[in-house]
C-alpha cells in the first residue's frame, strides 16, 4: 500500500471529527479526542509528502513483519500520520509500566516493534518516534490494563522512558537464526 497524493485531510467543526478521505468513498476517522490534537478548524486539505512518509514508515515496517492483520497495519499508519500532524505534545507516563530487564535497543527506528508491560498486562506496541530520553509507542493490541482502574485502547499512544521497552519476540526470533552452512 502507498499513500497517495488523492489523500485528504477533512475536517468537520460541528462534529468536531477529524478524517482522512481515502478517495472512492472511503475515509479513516481520527480515533482521538480533539483535547489531544492542535487546535482544528474547518479544513479541507491535501495529503503532504510529510503525511505520506509518516504512513509509509510506519505501514512498510509493520506489513513487512507479516503478523498484524491489512487493516490493523493501515489503521495504525494513518494514526501515525494524524499524530505527527496534529498531535500534541504530551508528558511521559513511565510510572505505569516496568523497567526491562535488560535493554536491547541500540537504535530507536520508527515502526519497530516493542513490548511494554505494566504489571497487569504484557502488550504489543510500535515505536513512532524517540528522543535522548523518551520514546512515543502506539498500541497495537485492542487494549492494555495499566492498572486495576485504568486501561489504554488500541492505537492510544503512551509516552515512556527507553527502559520501560521490552524487545517484542519478533526481533529476537529474528536475530537468533541460527545459520549452519551446507556440508560437502
Amino acid at each position: 500500500m502507498q499513500a497517495s497524493s488523492a489523500w485528504r485531510w477533512v475536517y468537520n467543526p460541528e462534529q468536531q471529527q477529524l478524517s482522512i478521505e481515502l478517495g472512492d468513498g472511503l475515509s479513516h476517522l481520527c480515533p482521538y479526542k480533539t483535547s489531544r490534537l492542535a487546535p482544528l478548524y474547518a479544513m479541507n486539505a491535501a495529503f503532504t509528502r510529510e503525511d505520506a512518509q509518516a504512513f509509509q514508515t510506519i505501514y512498510d515496517a509493520l506489513h513487512a513483519l507479516d503478523r498484524w492483520s491489512p487493516t490493523l497495519i493501515m489503521q495504525a499508519a494513518l494514526n501515525h500520520s494524524i499524530l505527527q500532524r496534529f498531535g500534541r505534545p504530551q508528558m511521559p507516563q513511565s510510572w505505569h509500566f516496568q523497567q526491562a530487564e535488560e535493554s536491547t535497543f541500540d537504535t530507536f527506528e520508527a515502526g519497530t516493534p516493542l513490548c511494554l508491560n505494566s504489571g497487569f498486562a504484557n502488550a504489543e506496541f510500535v515505536l513512532l518516534a524517540a528522543d535522548d530520553e523518551f520514546a512515543e509507542c502506539m498500541l497495537l493490541d485492542d487494549a492494555m490494563a495499566l492498572s486495576e482502574i485504568k486501561q489504554i485502547r488500541q492505537f492510544d499512544v503512551i509516552k515512556v522512558l527507553h527502559n520501560r521497552m521490552q524487545e517484542h519476540p519478533l526481533m529476537r526470533s529474528s536475530q537468533q537464526l541460527d545459520i549452519v552452512p551446507k556440508q560437502a
